[in-house]
This record gives structure tokens, C-alpha cells and sequence, in this order.
């Protein structure tokens, strides 16, 4: 197969089932797997572009392979394919290790073809990349659906000067650094749903609900946000400064609508609408959802919409009134539950407006998902436990309420808290590409942990992260959120999570690398296999 641009997205650890590796709760609020095998939707809006002017492109999803195909081999499949360029996504920062060992092997494989990565990480790291990994050829930075057209065209004639938004060596073997250019204000231009263009798309679209599998997709409203969150990476803070984007830019409702129909015709069954659609402004908001109530799905039946912040009764009813889908559900991200906390991240509303914003739609029976972060700063033991009697008030209301708890873990690069910690309260552990290499390189997610806080050291926050997640558990048990059996596989696996921790401090004092690891991979066979686990569980304890 020849190519000439050949996306690749990566696992978020490369040597996921040959090395024992414990990821722990790093992916329990994302529809994915501890290897991240939903890849950005950016980069299909770059091949959908490319394909448009005539080259030769596929995303192909390596993490999915691999998890889905355990004869898949990276270094065997690259060699039957050929590119002129290599495209690979470090957006976020969990694909560190996965992105550059993913190039590695590209390089290796084709060292003749040319090597970019490139999303928000790669974009915040982009002169260290090209230092110290030259088996990368360039980064690219901001948003690159124009420079990577540019890039394709320039590449046979090795006019790299030409091509914007890149970071690259030249002949000479001296950083360069081209300007980037300013994002386009005309998003239609762009699509997220050139399903085709997906080498073999499988099991990423797919979420499992009870006894079935829904094909659910993910559909930008804008690029940009109104918000600076301390801890995102894609606050407006970060937006300005790293793709010079100073204000959002709204697709059109007609373009949106358009998505729809072309989702529910590939015969998807939900779509969730990332970004608040207010931000845009009450005339936007408004007509988008009297437009998709208007149209008429054969598959599409659900729609779940974000919410940056506690809605007025006028958006629930009309919400209510105006449904896009017959099923319809709301997310929102308090991250704490306290109230100065939270402000402190950059959301700035009250326990009261949640509480009100549950009631609303318990009202008119509107699913809503609350979802909780930590460890934050300005965060103390009182303020953690007062968070979890929040989640109990929440999870006591009547109707379709759920809390959910994503531990940060990773705080994101580019973020105001990343590029300012003294100011938002954190200390930065890994500053560097190399350092957020090395820490996932390493067996367990504490490792991989990348700040502290004022008041909290990285085992505080491990502690109050497998802590959070037991009580957590505990209330959806008590409050019939979750069966009793799901209830205490969790909590089997929290416990088993504490052992193992504790086991791995002791194997890392073995001075023979081939018995240390021979150690861990003991212990992941444990993990897998529910007997030995509880076995493991009694004699510890």
C-alpha cells in the first residue's frame, strides 16, 4: 500500500502487552481503554482536507489494533505499507510514550520518508522534540489542516521554509522554527465525519449500554473556548498561546445538521456534542436545537450535550421542547465540590446552581452526568471529604443522576497551571518531553503523576485518588446507581490497586532489571485473573 500521508494514532504505552504495566484509574471518565484508542478529531479533518486536494491518505488506528488483534505486530504492518510522510498525534499528553516510540519504529522501518508529529503536547514541547528524538523530522504545530496540505506539496522538493507551523532541523542540521499561521475563521470548510478515511474503523466508535453496542461519534461545535480552567490544555489561555486562536470560532448550525445526517446515514446511533453550544450565544444555541428537532433520524437516537457551566431553566426547557435525538443527556465538570476550590480552577459557580441544575432536569426527566477531578489545588483533606458528601446529595435525587471521578493524574502542558504553577497553587514534577517519557515508561499511573499541590505530595495524592474512588463506589452502591456485584468488583479492584502499589516499591529495590520484571509481569497475571486476585487479596491481608 503507498501512501502519500499515512496518519497514525498511537497507545498511550507502546509495549503495553509485552511489558507489565499497571495504569490503575487513569481512564475512568474517558470512552476509551488505558491505552486512549480514540483518537483526536482533528486529525480527520486534516485527511479529509488532504483527501480533497488529491493525496493518497488513511488513519489508522495502531492502538486499536493492537488491543483488538494480538498477532498484530507495529514494526510487520509498516513494513507492507509506504509513505511519504508519516503523521503521528501526541495531543495529549497520556501518548507521550506511545507517539515517539511509535516514530521510532516508523523511522526504522522507512528511514527515506518523513516523520511528523504533531496536536497540543507535541505543539507545547516542539523544540525539545527535535533536539533529542531525530528520528523525528518535524513537529507540527497549532491547528494544521492547511499547513499539512502545504507540507505535502513542499516535501518532494524538501522546501521546508515554505510550509507553515512547523518546527524541523534543517540541512545544515539547525532548529528551525517557522511562523505559524493564523487559524482559519471559516470552519465549515473542515469535515469530522469522513468515516472512510479510517483504515478499518471498528471497535473506537462503539460504547457498550447494557446488552448493546451503540456507534457513537464526537462532533466539535467550535474551536476556542470562552473559559481559562487551570489545569486544561484547551482553555482560552492555552488556545491564544498555542494555536493563536484568541476568540472561539462556532461551526454553522447548517453545518452541524449536515454531520448529523451524514452519521446517522453510516448508521450511528449517538453523537456527543463536545464544547458548550452557549458560548456561541442564546440566537445559536437556540436555532441549533429547533434545527436538529426539525430533522428525522433512521439510527441516531441519542445526543449528549456539554455544559461548562450550571444551565437557567430557559436552556432545560427548551432543551426539553426542541430534543435533537429522543434520548438526550447533559455533562457537566464541577471538578470539586467545594465551592472556593472550584473557583480557584476557574469555574466560577456554587454548590446551590448544581443543586438547582439537578432539580431542573429531574423536572422534565433529563439524564445529567456530574463529573469530579482531583487532586486540585487549594485542595485540603476537609475539602475532599466535603466533595464526597456533595456526590451523596447528588446521587440521592430521584431520576437519571450520575457522578463520575476522573483523577487529573496528568495535568495538561500549556495549561496556565503547567506554564504558571507558583501562581495556581501546583508544583510541576516533569517539565520537560523526556521527563513525561521516563514517568510513563514506568510500571504504575503513580509514576506517571506529573504535579503536587500546596498541600499534597504525589503518594497524599494516590492515597486520596484510590480513596475518592472507593467512596465513590460506596455511595452509588448505597443509592442503587450500581449493582452490588459491579460495586464490589470495584472495590476489589481499588484494594487490589493498594497491594499492588506496595509490591511494586519493593521490587523496584531488585538490582536485576530481568528479575524485576519478571516480578511484574507475576503480578499482572495476577491482576487478570479474578481467582488469583482474590487469593493474592486474602494472603495480604
Amino acid at each position: 500500500m503507498r501512501f502519500d500521508v499515512l496518519f497514525l494514532h498511537p497507545p498511550s504505552f507502546l509495549d503495553f502487552r509485552k511489558k507489565a504495566w499497571f495504569p490503575g484509574p487513569i481512564a475512568r471518565t474517558v470512552r476509551s481503554t488505558a491505552i486512549f484508542t480514540v483518537f483526536p478529531i482533528g486529525l480527520m479533518s486534516i485527511a479529509d482536507l488532504l483527501d480533497r486536494e488529491g493525496y493518497a491518505v488513511k488513519i489508522v488506528n495502531i492502538g486499536e489494533k493492537m488491543l483488538f488483534d494480538r498477532k498484530f505486530e507495529v514494526a510487520s504492518y509498516l513494513e507492507k505499507v509506504d509513505s511519504k510522510i508519516f503523521g503521528i498525534d501526541l495531543h495529549w499528553c497520556v501518548h507521550v510514550q506511545g507517539a515517539i516510540e511509535l516514530a521510532r519504529i516508523c523511522k526504522e522501518t522507512h528511514p527515506e520518508s518523513f516523520v511528523v508529529l504533531g496536536g497540543l503536547t507535541a505543539t507545547c514541547f516542539e523544540e525539545e522534540i527535535i533536539q533529542n528524538y531525530p528520528f523525528i523530522d518535524a513537529v507540527m504545530s497549532g491547528e494544521s489542516e492547511e499547513a499539512m496540505v502545504k507540507l505535502a506539496k513542499e516535501i518532494e522538493e524538501s522546501r521546508l521554509d515554505k510550509v507553515p507551523n512547523i518546527t524541523y532541523r534543517d540541512r545544515e542540521g539547525k532548529l528551525r522554527i517557522n511562523e505559524v499561521t493564523t487559524p482559519s475563521k471559516n470552519l465549515d470548510k473542515y469535515e469530522f465525519t469522513r468515516i472512510d478515511l479510517i483504515e478499518q474503523p471498528s471497535q473506537f466508535v462503539y460504547a457498550q449500554s447494557g446488552n448493546t453496542r451503540l456507534k457513537i461519534w464526537h462532533i466539535p461545535v467550535c474551536r476556542g473556548c470562552l473559559f481559562n480552567c487551570a489545569t486544561c490544555g484547551g482553555s482560552s489561555y492555552s488556545y491564544e498561546r498555542l494555536f493563536s486562536r484568541s476568540r472561539p470560532t462556532f461551526r454553522s448550525i447548517e453545518k452541524i445538521a449536515e454531520d448529523f445526517h451524514r452519521l446517522d446515514e453510516h448508521g450511528f446511533n449517538s453523537v456527543f456534542l463536545f464544547q458548550d453550544v452557549r458560548m456561541g450565544g442564546a440566537n445559536y444555541w437556540k436555532n441549533l436545537l429547533k434545527t436538529l428537532h426539525e430533522q428525522h433520524w433512521s439510527n441516531l437516537i441519542g445526543v449528549t450535550m456539554e455544559l461548562f457551566y450550571p444551565p437557567d431553566y430557559e436552556f432545560i426547557e427548551m432543551l426539553q421542547r426542541f430534543r435533537p435525538a429522543d434520548k438526550v443527556a447533559l455533562t457537566m465538570s464541577p471538578e470539586s465540590g467545594v465551592d472556593h476550590v472550584r473557583r480557584a480552577h476557574g469555574r466560577d459557580y456554587s454548590n446551590e446552581s448544581i443543586i438547582e441544575t439537578v432539580r431542573s432536569c429531574v423536572k422534565v426527566d433529563l439524564p445529567i452526568t456530574f463529573f469530579f477531578m482531583g487532586v486540585l489545588a487549594r485542595e485540603t483533606t476537609d475539602t475532599v471529604e466535603y466533595t464526597w458528601k456533595l456526590w451523596e446529595k447528588l446521587l440521592s435525587f430521584k431520576g437519571w443522576v450520575n457522578v463520575e471521578y476522573g483523577p487529573m493524574i496528568i495535568l495538561d502542558p500549556g495549561s496556565l497551571a503547567f506554564n504558571h504553577p507558583d501562581k495556581e497553587g501546583y508544583v510541576i514534577r516533569n517539565e520537560t518531553i523526556s521527563s513525561h517519557y521516563d514517568a510513563a515508561s514506568k510500571p504504575t499511573w503513580v509514576d506517571w503523576i506529573n504535579y503536587e499541590t500546596e498541600n499534597f505530595g504525589v503518594e497524599e495524592i494516590k492515597n486520596i485518588i484510590l480513596k475518592s474512588i472507593e467512596q465513590l463506589t460506596k455511595l452509588k452502591w448505597k443509592h442503587n446507581k450500581v449493582s452490588g456485584r459491579l460495586a464490589e468488583a470495584d472495590l476489589k479492584s481499588i484494594t487490589f490497586n493498594r497491594l499492588v502499589l506496595e509490591d511494586i516499591k519493593k521490587i523496584h529495590n531488585i538490582k536485576d532489571p530481568a528479575e524485576r520484571e519478571e516480578r511484574l509481569k507475576e503480578l499482572k497475571e495476577i491482576e487478570k485473573d479474578s481467582l488469583l486476585t482474590e487469593t493474592y487479596i486474602m494472603t495480604h491481608e
